[in-house]
């Protein structure tokens, strides 16, 4: 069975979801060829009739298995029909958030509202519509099996981190409290905390550390002074380090329909590096608490 896999990015998102697993399986001899991002219309075309409709796709002639990721774009939509029944390719779709359901103060509404006209070819109507149209759909989180996989053919693919992650050593004295997001693509969350963290920092001593971004922090936790801040990180390279860099980890969700989708990812990596995690209580944080 030849396999290609599409990731959407080469952050978090395509790493965990796809590139990663998709490596694992070539090392144990599997046939699965990676089509970076920027390589994607080497691998993949769209033809148009003269009115600007998708009437056929070019895809890889060996192709039996194509995997892609947080399809938003209504010409992909379209090729998945053409892909099965034209030419016999199974394909499966891979999403790891409710779209629909996006924070109204996150940069990605505007893109994927329907009626936003920001990106008119990109919208959450379309993600939908490409898995309903999919052989298979795999998901994160079981909430997001029944947005995605309302068909039945879904299947839940947890989050995992890698094995390294395991044997990195951890400062198990350290009274840094930190964070590893960013505020503006998680408006709300850092503000559940209240001011729990800026007592701890000004009555206890303790010292706050952002992995990612400072911006919007300082408000968010009520804190007398902007906080050590990494910046952002290269997700391979650098961020497990970072989080390791913390003595506890939180990990604060608003209540939200998008945030009951959310995998455990951010826990899982501080409990995988041995920091001790502070987390709401969400339906997939739950379950990992208790393990």
């Amino acid at each position: 069975v030849k396999i290609y896999v599409y990731p959407a990015d080469e952050q978090g998102c395509g790493l965990h979801r796809l590139i990663w697993p998709a490596l694992t399986l070539v090392g144990r001899g599997h046939d699965i060829t990676i089509v970076s991002p920027k390589a994607r219309s080497n691998f993949l075309q769209g033809h148009m009739n003269n009115v600007g409709e998708l009437v056929d796709v070019s895809i890889p002639q060996d192709a039996d298995v194509i995997v892609m990721q947080r399809i938003t774009h209504r010409h992909l939509a379209t090729a998945i029909p053409i892909m099965r029944n034209k030419y016999g390719v199974a394909v499966v779709i891979d999403m790891d958030d409710d779209l629909a359901s996006i924070d109204p103060r996150n940069p990605a509404f505007a893109a994927m509202h329907p009626k936003s006209g920001k990106h008119p070819d990109h919208s959450w109507h379309f993600a939908q519509q490409a898995c309903d149209n999919a052989t298979l759909v795999t998901v994160s989180t079981p909430s997001l099996l029944q947005r995605y996989a309302r068909h039945g053919r879904g299947h839940v693919l947890f989050n995992c981190v890698p094995q390294r992650y395991l044997k990195m050593s951890h400062d198990d004295t350290s009274r840094v409290i930190g964070w590893g997001g960013s505020v503006h693509s998680h408006p709300g969350d850092l503000q559940t905390v209240g001011p729990a963290v800026s007592i701890l920092c000004r009555e206890l001593g303790q010292r706050f550390k952002m992995i990612g971004p400072s911006e919007g922090v300082k408000e968010a936790l009520h804190l007398e002074e902007d906080p050590d801040a990494t910046g952002p990180l290269d997700p391979q390279t650098e961020w497990p380090a970072g989080l390791n860099s913390l003595g506890i980890g939180i990990a604060p969700l608003a209540t939200t329909i998008f945030n009951r989708s959310k995998s455990w990812l951010k826990p899982l990596e501080y409990a995988a590096l041995g920091a001790p995690c502070g987390m709401s209580p969400s339906d997939d944080y739950a379950p990992l608490h208790k393990r």
